[in-house]
């Protein structure tokens, strides 16, 4: 027998309920991430059946699926598990449900799109995925009375915003948010106008809502009698997701403007992680909902790409307004921070699983130029950083990273971020992937040259454990860069994006030592660099010195970590001989970068698309230099465990010097 008591602060709830369960059967059960709630899904539409994939399972959990043409003007599109998928309704308009015809399908791992409204050919579109889960996301329809009375809801928390929708007439959306103003029961919004915050205690009969139910008054917008209603309910803070069950996923806020109409002044919006999508209102004068989210491009020091829940118009990315930070987002200038106007957002947290495999994070690609047409590359994952290279030909090394833009650094360079056609891919319009723009006139250069032009890119994902990506303006005083690493890193690279500077690299735990990616020289001392600090798993520390922390300089640093059995960040000695690397993967490795510690040589990479094996002759490609690729020396090769390094090679395997190597399986 179980006793389950609901004596205790937090009460007899789903979710204590189902931690007691769990805690009697003696186990954890099964974490949720964000990742099992939530996506961002960008894609192209066919105008024929076209299957999304994006791991959220509709038809088990139920849920909603929130879509957007990108790139032509039409109504917002948002259909739910509860009504159907050959129904929508409009957060653009204050239209009825209304049938699409062909059917939409829910399925277990995503949605399969007929040829309708959503899926129309050759438009870029977004879909946002909303899945039903305690602490996350609730849909519930009802039927009004015309008298006001209670909802019951499922999401086990109290809800931080509501959006209600008559199905039956064409009334106004209207929306209740925990932030808008001091008493939130007493006002609503309109989702489907630019309008501010009203004050009406028929909408929610001026009551708050719980944990089980929230309150409808007389209004017909929300309790016409015998129409019918959707509501889409959004949790707060809710931490109970993640490894350990302590974790939240999404944050109903508010905050006052203070930028006074100065582009240079920010606002940090502290959430305690960082967001991957985040809706913005004002409620205190007029203005559109808002929407910003990482796949389609919210740029560090860049503009950022805005849909308008309440209007048709294609995307917009002309704009600064808001950068994603390791512990939230930051309002950037005037653009919806405006001093003494008061707003509220909505946010979900970016993805929070640790990886389990070399090929969620990893996908090496090799490629033939196209030259003047655009050519998509598709990964086994969602990229967040890549590293495109020419083999056949001298050129520089480009790295870009989805969190700071359209724009490339060079890592053999000191020149800041460029943004020439010929090397920027745009990692915003294809979902596993990238799309690589023609360049026009003939050329050897950049990443998409003629036919017989041969390239590799290096596809990276963020996560846990592995990689993250940050940025941040210098000081030049010591301070510490808050991370999502997660784990304490173990090699950063650093690089300022808006001026000439070295690249600085910290490895081999060492903290008063710093080598350069854009040169051979050995590790040098260096105490300024990182202040002569360690990192901590949740800080990294950069000191006064230029290449890391000059005065109003952007910055982007790249952290490295070992995940058990999916990549390896460490260091051996050379012995002369030859010898293998055991990093603990169950087989070859399929990227290692290779760099002497405390002598000069270069910063060489392999991968298994340009023939990393176990066998001899490996092609190697250097970061620090535009040299073409070397195809004729046996170096390293792939170990079942994960690499050796093969005889008395400088680069590699020199008696008595160290080395410091990254490999992914």
């Amino acid at each position: 027998m179980v006793w389950i008591s609901s004596w205790g602060g937090d009460g007899l709830t789903m979710t204590n309920i189902r931690r007691a369960l769990q805690a009697a059967a003696g186990g954890g059960g099964d974490a949720t991430y964000v990742e099992d709630v939530y996506s961002t899904y960008v894609y192209t539409g066919t105008e024929a059946t076209l299957a999304i994939v994006n791991g959220i399972d509709f038809s088990g959990e139920g849920g909603m699926a929130w879509f957007k043409s990108r790139s032509s003007v039409r109504n917002h599109f948002l259909q739910d598990t509860l009504n159907g998928g050959g129904n929508y309704i409009s957060s653009s308009t204050a239209g009825a449900e209304a049938s699409i015809g062909d059917t939409n399908t829910f399925n277990s791992d995503g949605f399969t799109l007929a040829a309708n409204s959503n899926n129309n050919i050759a438009e870029d579109i977004v879909a946002w995925s909303f899945r039903k889960a305690p602490g996350f996301f609730d849909v519930v329809t009802y039927t009004g009375t015309g008298v006001a009375h209670a909802i019951s809801h499922s999401l086990d928390s109290v809800p931080g915003c509501i959006m209600v929708k008559n199905l039956s007439t064409g009334e106004r959306w209207v929306v209740y948010h925990r932030s808008n103003t001091a008493a939130p029961a007493t006002e609503y919004l309109v989702l489907n106008t630019t309008t501010d915050t009203f004050d009406d205690s028929t909408m929610w009969n001026d009551t708050l809502p719980t944990s089980t139910q929230f309150t409808v008054g007389i209004d017909d917008t929300t309790n016409k009698n015998l129409d019918n209603y959707v509501a889409y309910l959004f949790a707060h803070d809710a931490q109970i997701f993640g490894a350990d069950e302590d974790e939240s996923i999404i944050a109903c806020g508010g905050y006052t403007g203070n930028s006074a109409g100065v582009p240079t002044v920010v606002q940090a919006i502290s959430l305690g992680w960082e967001a991957q999508y985040v809706m913005l209102k004002k409620t205190s004068g007029l203005s559109d909902w808002l929407i910003f989210d990482s796949m389609r491009g919210v740029a560090t020091g860049g503009d950022d790409c805005a849909l308008e829940a309440n209007d048709s118009a294609a995307e917009d990315c002309g704009n600064e307004y808001l950068s994603f930070t390791a512990d939230g987002f930051q309002l950037n200038g005037a653009n919806m921070n405006y001093t003494s106007d008061e707003y509220i957002y909505m946010a979900i947290r970016r993805p929070m699983k640790v990886p389990e495999a070399g090929t969620e994070v990893f996908t090496p690609i090799a490629y033939s130029g196209t030259q003047a047409s655009a050519q998509d590359l598709s990964f086994s994952m969602v990229p967040d950083v890549t590293t495109t290279r020419l083999r056949n030909a001298t050129e520089n090394n480009y790295i870009q990273s989805r969190l700071t833009g359209a724009n490339a650094l060079q890592t053999n360079e000191q020149d800041g971020r460029a943004t020439s056609t010929q090397m920027v891919a745009e990692f915003d319009v294809v979902q596993k992937g990238i799309r690589i723009p023609g360049i026009g006139a003939p050329t050897v250069g950049g990443n998409n040259g003629p036919t017989t032009s041969n390239y590799v890119c290096e596809a990276f994902r963020r996560a846990p454990g592995f990689l993250d990506v940050c940025a941040w303006a210098g000081t030049s005083v010591a301070h510490t860069i808050p991370h999502n690493l997660t784990v304490v890193p173990e090699m950063m690279w650093v690089k300022r994006t808006d001026g000439n500077a070295h690249w600085a690299v910290y490895g081999n735990n060492e903290n008063t030592k710093y080598a350069v990616l854009d040169t051979d020289l050995a590790a040098a001392t260096g105490a300024a660099y990182w202040n002569s600090t360690s990192p901590t798993s949740s800080v990294f520390t950069v000191g006064d010195h230029g290449d890391t922390n000059a005065s109003g300089e952007n910055f982007c640093a790249w952290l490295w970590a070992t995940v058990a059995g999916v990549s390896k960040v460490g260091s051996y000695t050379g012995t002369g001989s030859d010898q293998n690397i055991d990093c603990g993967f169950s087989s070859s490795a399929r990227f290692v970068m290779i760099k002497p510690w405390d002598a000069a040589g270069d910063w060489i990479y392999l991968d298994s698309a340009r023939g990393l094996t176990t066998t001899p002759t490996e092609p190697y490609l250097p970061y620090n230099t535009n040299a073409v690729e070397t195809t004729s020396y046996d170096y390293v090769r792939g170990h079942v465990s994960g690499f050796s390094v093969i005889g008395n090679q400088t680069i590699s395997n020199n008696s008595g010097t160290t080395y410091i190597f990254l490999a992914i399986a």
